[in-house]
């Protein structure tokens, strides 16, 4: 049961890694009434995109609680992130409950670590979707990025993409409230048909210290 059970916290670090099948996302209550762009026709919602862009560019430090639902399971977390416009960010991914596991991405590598085995492993993020949240300029129009799907509502908007010389790798959605506009879902359907999504709460942009995204082993 415990190997299984961090197959699972796996599935979601692939989000950081290698995100495998498709979203379905827009089926939620939150957008069930929403609009979703047809025929790649995003020219309508150039504001909204840009909106988002602002956002997350003027992003230094973030940090946030979280909470990951997988199938009627939840595992709560923090969530940080570290951002500056010379080069890649920072982020790092602390689940609280049993069994403790901790990703750092470092620029373009990310760091997993398994605290109670004490290993730590270590992987290229430059062909991942999810590494589009540590870009020094986040863009839409960047020349490797394709959004596949937007569903816009009154008070929320998700954005899906995926990396164009990766398009079996999946696709990597973000959801943002708006009045005003705050970060606060992401949503993956992994290999296996699991959905997962993580709920962003208690977000603040107070200072991150860099030891947070420094990964050790555990001192005996």
């Amino acid at each position: 049961m415990i190997k299984m059970f961090k197959k699972i916290f796996v599935v979601f670090i692939c989000l950081f890694t290698c995100v495998y099948g498709n979203f379905a996302i827009f089926g939620s209550k939150a957008f069930a009434n929403s609009k979703t762009a047809e025929n790649n026709n995003f020219a309508v919602y150039k504001n909204d995109l840009l909106q988002i862009e602002n956002y997350l560019n003027n992003i230094t430090h973030l940090s946030a609680d979280f909470v990951q639902e997988l199938d009627n399971q939840k595992t709560t977390g923090k969530f940080y992130l570290s951002k500056n416009r010379k080069k890649a960010g920072k982020m790092r991914i602390e689940y609280l409950d049993k069994p403790k596991i901790l990703v750092v991405v470092n620029g373009a590598i990310l760091h997993y670590q398994d605290i109670e085995l004490d290993e730590i492993s270590s992987i290229s993020t430059n062909t991942t979707p999810a590494s589009f949240l540590t870009r020094p300029n986040i863009s839409f129009n960047a020349t490797d990025i394709k959004i596949t799907n937007i569903a816009n509502s009154t008070n929320e908007i998700a954005v899906s993409l995926i990396k164009k010389n990766r398009p079996d790798a999946g696709e990597f959605t973000l959801v943002f409230s708006k009045n005003p506009w705050q970060f606060i879902k992401m949503q993956v359907k992994n290999e296996l048909e699991q959905q997962i999504t993580v709920y962003l709460n208690n977000i603040k942009f107070s200072e991150n210290p860099d030891s947070l995204f420094i990964v050790k082993p555990q001192e005996n």
